[in-house]
């Protein structure tokens, strides 16, 4: 019986591992591609924190972590409210 327990275990761990993920990381905005449009839905972005995020991937190129929105003056303060909401792909 311990034996069916386990291998029941097993199959779910299995299971979980092969079904596609909660879709949080796909609901996640690419900050390397997104329009100027596509970060004001971000909250309590402004046009003027969205520029600062355009072009600072003109000026430096793509972003190669999250961290680096902390860099960008604008964007700074609002930081910790978009962390979680973004990527870098």
């Amino acid at each position: 019986m311990q034996r069916i327990r386990t291998s029941g275990f097993l199959a779910v761990l299995l299971l979980g591992a092969t079904l596609p993920s909660s879709g949080l990381a796909a609901d996640k905005l690419n900050v390397n591609t997104a329009t100027e449009q596509e970060l004001m839905k971000l909250p309590e972005m402004t046009e003027a924190r969205a520029k600062g995020i355009t072009g600072y991937r003109k000026s430096t190129g793509e972003l190669i972590q999250v961290e680096e929105l902390e860099l960008i003056p604008q964007v700074k303060p609002i930081y910790g409210k978009i962390k979680d909401l973004v990527k870098v792909e």
